[in-house]
């Protein structure tokens, strides 16, 4: 009987610690604007792509680099699911950052991803890999 109650106690104790994980994990991701700077490997200098998130409506905005992006998303536990990705239409100066904002609008649409929060950046994995990292910075303060 006293083994099954420590069990248990375990148990609880690993749930509740999940649990208050993913709340950091949700405070942690609305907190901050994030800044795309590696995707697929790639680092992305002075990158103009930054997404942030809503966790009350659980929906995206930021700009893909040409253009503004939104969409929905869902976090589980530590796996993020994208979807219903929109952005505006404005072509891009150049074809390179044209096709940059094109790959990225591809990897966020209906796509999921494994999240790992590593201090101030946030990595979406895909298969063991880091396909893009962020960088956090505090948003700024909304005025009215």
């Amino acid at each position: 009987m006293v083994r099954l109650t420590a069990m248990l106690l375990v148990l609880l104790a690993n749930t509740c610690n999940q649990q208050k994980a993913v709340k950091q994990q949700i405070g942690s991701i609305q907190d901050k604007r994030w800044s795309l700077v590696n995707m697929n490997g790639t680092i992305q200098e002075k990158s103009p792509i930054w997404l942030e998130f809503d966790t009350a409506a659980h929906r995206f905005s930021g700009n893909g680099g040409c253009n503004k992006v939104a969409g929905e998303y869902q976090l589980d536990g530590n796996e993020i699911t994208f979807g219903k990705v929109i952005s505006t239409r404005m072509a891009c100066i150049d074809a390179q950052a044209n096709e940059r904002e094109s790959a990225f609008l591809r990897m966020l649409s209906d796509r999921t991803y494994t999240i790992k929060f590593e201090e101030r950046q946030l990595q979406f994995r895909d298969s063991g890999r880091i396909a893009m990292l962020f960088d956090g910075f505090k948003k700024a303060a909304v005025t009215k």
